[in-house]
């Protein structure tokens, strides 16, 4: 039996930028794969009307648009679309997870594909095109990242699943917060490849520095045993090195930054719980 290619992908008023992205992934499988691929898209509570016709997308075999009834946010749109795709698929397939505003560039698909086998692979950013502000403010996040769990987090939502490790991840409620790091603790198989971000095919990014911190804090929320434990460490450190000396109130801000970092990745984590619990008892509200 063939390994069937899902592409899911979430949208929320890029419609435009979809009707682009399609035209060039269907494009990829008619002239390099050869081979049909089934679309899944979670319309993530779109203001504006959407009307395009998917039958001109000639190797998209079965497509599937889930409409949300409340704006959840493109994580948790992609929370919902995989557990859509690990209810109705069984076996043998393999799904592609890429943004629909051509950020992701989309020739990365065969690459994808080609270099699977049994295992995930991941894309990790290379050269970005988003402002400075964003580059350096996300620098920050990753450097943070890496001094309290000690991994380096450099891909994000465009990677390759296999079925059995979309299943395995499926069932996880930090799903619910971000999807890369739940990828990063749950897949111990992962190939990683490099492929620079383009910019959007139209139109201005909606990510901000709010959007950006609450983005920092649920990918925090997914490592907070690990940082928890970092915290620790820090703050012995500091105490043993500072307590006895005209320095001491090192410590205390140490003390005090940790333990206000702790209370609100503990917050965001109470809160999606929550949030993730709610979904799975009352599913009708959302879609």
């Amino acid at each position: 039996m063939k390994t069937k290619i899902i592409i899911l992908t979430p949208v929320y008023n890029d419609w435009k930028n979809l009707t682009r992205l399609l035209a060039k992934i269907n494009n990829i499988f008619k002239f390099e794969l050869k081979k049909k691929f089934d679309l899944i898209i979670v319309n993530d509570c779109s203001t504006e009307k959407f009307n395009y016709k998917i039958s001109k997308f000639k190797y998209i075999n079965v497509s599937k648009i889930i409409s949300l009834k409340k704006n959840v946010g493109s994580q948790r749109a992609l929370a919902i679309g995989i557990k859509y795709i690990n209810k109705k698929y069984k076996k043998n397939y393999k799904t592609i997870i890429i943004d629909s505003d051509g950020q992701d560039n989309p020739i990365g698909i065969k690459k994808l594909i080609k270099k699977s086998g049994e295992n995930s692979v991941v894309v990790d950013r290379g050269q970005r095109k988003e402002p400075f502000w964003f580059r350096f403010f996300y620098m920050i996040y990753t450097i943070l990242l890496k001094l309290f769990t000690a991994k380096n987090l450099k891909f994000g939502n465009f990677c390759l699943l296999n079925s059995e490790q979309l299943k395995k991840i499926n069932d996880k409620s930090d799903l619910w917060n971000a999807l890369p790091p739940t990828i990063l603790n749950n897949v111990k198989k992962i190939i990683h490849i490099t492929i620079d971000r383009e910019k959007r095919f139209t139109g201005e990014s909606k990510m901000n520095f709010i959007g950006l911190l609450f983005h920092a804090f649920r990918v925090f929320s997914v490592f907070r045993k690990r940082i928890f434990i970092s915290s620790l460490i820090y703050v012995s450190s500091t105490f043993i090195i500072f307590h006895q000396n005209e320095y001491k109130f090192i410590f205390f801000t140490v003390f005090v930054v940790l333990s206000l970092f702790n209370l609100l990745i503990l917050l965001v984590t109470i809160f999606n719980k929550i949030n993730y619990h709610h979904f799975i008892t009352r599913k009708n509200k959302y879609y």
